[in-house]
């Protein structure tokens, strides 16, 4: 195999010749013809040249655009004729050559006497005068080498099968010149002919460029002298130079002293070389002697020896853990930190509350709620709950596409996109789940909230994930919600999945309970799938019941309220298909139409009504924070209690930061005023706060007055009912604490009463209610409530690995 530097790959590289030929880049019509030609061409070229390679035929046809005779053409100019046995026999016999029968002597053989009777019938006369140099140092090589071998015979024997395969060489070379040099295999050896690559062109090219160069002939002449060279091996020298320093002899014994005195005063360098040697080439005993050349005072070696009379810092720090382990253990109790939640608290209450402001704008809240716009209908929110793949999603973008919220173009173009990644029946869902990881996954990942009015209402509708990976923002959606739709999948089998115990159908129901949810709307969907059966319909409705009034839940039978429906053909969402006699059993209300007649008695717009706002507390819980401008960011949240003003200064509980309100908005209209009930959002300036930055509220945090009696604790006291929990909670043992919107790290520090137990204990189990302190982790503080006082603020909700295990009320802090 010939060797190819980096030139000559780069030069080939950068060739730009004629196209290449490669079977890899033919389209299917091109390959299917190239192979539909090759065999007509082979029978084509059979009787002129059958050897020729299976790539340069299809190389001809390429080249051809596939016209047979055209290539035929081609090769024939190409390569020779095809040599028959009487042509080779005629070509023998003008050379001299007689030919012999099969089996007289290997081809070998036979060509190496062919060549030899050539030989005698060519002159030679010239060839042995014209005796050139090298071929006389061959000889004489040759010579000496003969006197070294003992036998003779088989050195000529040798030398002249080296000169036949010379000769045989020579001839293959000429040969060669005259056709491209391919790899010919034989057709009885079976091996196919691969397609000459691009570095196997790039070989031969380079081989039929180098000339040929033939092995001399021997040749007979007389004892010539030839100078022959005595060739002599290099040898390397090195230029050392021998150093006879004092510091290189090295004492004979492992162990030594260096003593160096200090220089001689009469400058006698000599002697003071002398005594150095002396010194050194004396031997010591012991590894280690005092140094007797400097003089150190008493006391300061006193005080150097009273260093090491104290223990050092590893000794105290070993005494300290040895003595960690000798304490009494058995007082030991949960108390509050005092690091950091400490220091932070303290912060806190050092930070002086700004005077009140007044309202940009003076007005009559009685005309305003009753001649603005934006209050003529009343407002409820409500929240889509249930388990995963119930069709939560798919029901709100019916609703929302039969209302008229969503044009029909945005939701042909969810159709489309919808179905190029085969989920078609996604499309309504869509409208709800708009992030590329909610559409990829089919599965809602985050709450949706989205606005739209009727007639007689406006309505902000919150669609909640089911999955049990995303029940955090569950709570949170339920947090800003008046009542809920809970959808149940009346599929057999996938109701009752729901109820199971990773099913949230029975997780979200506790929560919605436990929340502040007094209104709970249960909408069986798919009731298409089991043919509107009224039988069905009736024993999810048994079923429900005695689940949503039992203990665990509590909800009462004037709370809840049913509607089958069919999210996906819209039937009983907006308007009800009479054409379908399976359904003519129910006569009940649309979902819509149960929208608009849920009545919520806090949120009536009356006198009575309006007395009570302006005497009720103000805190509004925030559930998004927005960055509005480079000076501006804005929060939105749902107002629990009471009512407010643009103008007015507000403060933020736990960090006390306290801001003045620019500007509000409702459903991106801009109002004046804030009532109980209604989603605001609130701008404020950048620069009213301590760090200049938004990064340190959180969601959950409250927007109150600066006269609000809530407060911001690190531990309260609650009631609280324990269920779903394979395991005992112990004092101490952590869990996450749900307020509204709100979460952080807790543990029950103390139990207080376990009911209807007389016996103190430090656990409790599933299925007990009883009365506890509980703490707040970390250096955050948590503003709370009591549930006299604020029955949204007042509710808590404990979560451990995953699962709802808790849930209670807030009587003291």
């Amino acid at each position: 195999m010939a060797d190819f530097d980096e030139d000559d790959l780069a030069d080939y590289d950068n060739y730009s010749g004629e196209e290449e030929f490669n079977e890899d880049n033919l389209d299917d019509q091109e390959y299917d013809k190239l192979y539909a030609c090759l065999p007509k061409l082979k029978e084509g070229m059979k009787d002129y040249n059958d050897e020729i390679l299976e790539i340069d035929l299809k190389e001809a046809l390429y080249f051809n655009y596939y016209e047979i005779e055209e290539a035929i053409k081609e090769l024939k100019s190409k390569y020779p004729k095809k040599k028959t046995k009487n042509s080779v026999d005629e070509s023998a016999q003008q050379s001299g050559i007689e030919s012999k029968p099969a089996g007289s002597g290997s081809k070998l053989a036979q060509l190496a006497k062919s060549r030899a009777n050539a030989k005698l019938v060519a002159p030679s006369t010239n060839q042995s005068n014209a005796s050139s140099r090298l071929a006389a140092l061959a000889k004489a090589r040759s010579g000496q080498k003969t006197k070294e071998e003992n036998n003779n015979d088989q050195t000529n024997s040798s030398n002249k099968s080296l000169a036949i395969l010379g000769r045989l060489r020579s001839s293959t070379a000429m040969d060669t010149e005259k056709t491209p040099l391919r790899l010919s295999l034989s057709k009885k050896s079976g091996i196919k002919a691969r397609p000459v690559s691009r570095l196997n062109k790039l070989r031969h090219d380079r081989e039929q460029k180098q000339p040929v160069i033939d092995k001399p002939q021997e040749i007979e002449v007389g004892d010539v002298e030839v100078p022959q060279k005595v060739l002599h091996e290099p040898k390397m020298s090195f230029n050392i130079v021998y150093d006879d320093s004092i510091l290189l002899k090295f004492p004979n014994t492992p162990v030594s002293l260096f003593l160096f005195n200090k220089r001689r005063r009469d400058g006698d360098v000599e002697n003071h070389l002398l005594e150095n040697r002396i010194k050194r080439r004396h031997h010591s005993d012991e590894l280690f002697h005092p140094l007797t050349n400097n003089e150190i005072d008493i006391a300061t070696a006193k005080k150097v020896k009273s260093n090491f009379d104290e223990p050092s810092p590893d000794d105290e720090v070993m005494n300290a853990q040895k003595n960690a382990f000798e304490k009494n253990m058995g007082n030991l109790k949960i108390s509050e930190e005092k690091n950091n939640s400490s220091s932070t608290v303290d912060t806190i209450a050092e930070r002086q509350a700004p005077k009140k402001t007044q309202p940009y704008k003076k007005i009559d809240l009685s005309q305003e709620l009753s001649t603005y716009k934006t209050y003529l209908k009343p407002h409820k929110s409500f929240v889509v709950i249930g388990h995963v793949d119930a069709g939560k999603s798919t029901l709100m973008g019916r609703l929302l596409f039969d209302l008229g919220v969503i044009d029909a173009k945005t939701v042909n173009n969810l159709v489309r996109q919808s179905e190029k990644i085969g989920k078609g029946s996604f499309a309504l869902a869509w409208i709800m789940d708009q992030t590329s990881e909610e559409r990829s996954r089919g599965v809602t990942v985050d709450i949706c909230a989205t606005n739209f009015e009727t007639e007689t209402s406006r309505f902000t509708a919150i669609d909640a994930p089911g999955h049990k990976d995303f029940v955090p923002q569950m709570i949170s959606g339920v947090s800003q919600a008046d009542f809920a739709l809970l959808v149940i999948d009346s599929i057999t089998g996938e109701f009752e999945s729901g109820f199971t115990m990773d099913g949230q159908t029975k997780e979200h129901t506790i929560l919605a309970k436990n929340l502040g949810i007094a209104k709970l709307c249960v909408v069986v969907n798919k009731m298409d799938k089991e043919d509107w059966s009224e039988r069905r319909f009736e024993e999810i409705k048994f079923q429900m019941t005695e689940f949503l009034t039992g203990s665990d839940i509590g909800f009462s039978s004037d709370q809840i309220d049913f509607i089958p429906i069919s999210g996906l053909t819209g039937n009983n969402v907006v308007k009800t298909d009479s054409s379908l006699k399976n359904f003519n059993w129910y006569t009940g209300p649309t979902l819509s139409s149960y929208l608009e007649s849920v009545e919520l008695p806090d949120h009536a717009l009356d006198d009575d009504s309006i007395a009570r706002l302006t005497k009720e507390d103000f805190n509004m819980s925030i559930n998004d924070i927005y960055s509005i401008s480079s000076s501006e960011f804005g929060v939105s949240g749902k107002i629990t209690s009471g009512m407010i003003q643009a103008g007015e200064t507000v403060s933020i509980s736990p960090n006390q930061e306290f801001l003045q309100i620019q500007s509000m908005s409702i459903h991106e209209k801009p109002v004046n005023v804030g009532i109980s009930g209604e989603i605001v959002l609130m701008s404020f300036k950048i620069n009213q706060l301590t760090n200049k930055t938004s990064d340190d509220l959180n969601i959950g945090d409250l927007i109150l007055k600066l006269d609000s009696p809530i407060t911001a604790v690190k531990s309260f006291v609650a009631s609280i009912h324990l269920f779903n929990m394979n395991k005992p909670l112990l004092v101490g043992t952590p869990f996450v604490l749900f307020r509204n919107n709100s979460h952080i790290p807790a543990r029950i520090s103390k139990i207080i009463e376990i009911e209807g137990s007389k016996k103190k204990k430090k656990h409790l189990i599933s299925k007990q209610s009883a009365t506890v302190e509980i703490t707040v982790q970390g250096d955050r503080l948590l503003p709370v409530t009591r549930f006299s006082d604020n029955k949204i603020l007042g509710r808590v909700v404990l979560r451990r690995e995953g699962v709802t295990v808790g849930a209670g009320i807030i009587s003291d802090f």
